[in-house]
């Protein structure tokens, strides 16, 4: 009986992400694509240089992934917590962490993208940080990867 209710969970689980996810599979070309690279610039004109501060300009495909993650309702702000239980202090800890995680713990890898969706909104460079050292397309692979290994039963 457990192990049914635990098949049960782990569906209901597997299919509440896909339905969240499916959209957003569709950007992992683009994050591939854009890896390594800036998606934003300083938008330059000659005469408001002189009288006006300078105004980051984000590639529009980056603001639509953004929005899209942060209307999942995923991003929980409370990502700070799940830092310090994993001892995640740089990126190459972040990736480690996405690259060994498992169905029980997808909720970890939400919030290593929650750090960039949400701390992007008052940093915009967390952003674009994302995505040139590649934690929005591992991530997004990984869960991918999860959602699509683990929709099978157990038994």
């Amino acid at each position: 009986m457990t192990e049914e209710k635990e098949n049960l969970y782990r569906q209901e689980k597997i299919q509440k992400y896909t339905a969240i996810f499916k959209n957003l599979f569709r950007y992992i070309p683009w994050l591939k694509e854009k890896q390594g690279q800036s998606t934003s610039h300083i938008y330059e004109n000659e005469e408001l240089n002189r009288s006006s501060m300078p105004v980051r300009v984000y590639d529009s495909t980056l603001l639509s992934l953004v929005k899209e993650l942060n209307a999942t309702g995923l991003m929980d702000r409370n990502y700070v917590y799940t830092f310090s239980r994993n001892m995640l202090r740089t990126v190459q800890d972040e990736k480690r962490w996405i690259a060994s995680a498992q169905l029980k713990n997808i909720e970890d890898v939400f919030a290593i993208m929650a750090k960039y969706v949400l701390g992007g909104m008052t940093r915009g460079n967390l952003w674009t940080d994302a995505i040139e050292n590649g934690i929005f397309l591992e991530a997004l692979l990984k869960i991918r990867e999860l959602l699509e290994v683990h929709d099978r039963p157990l038994a």
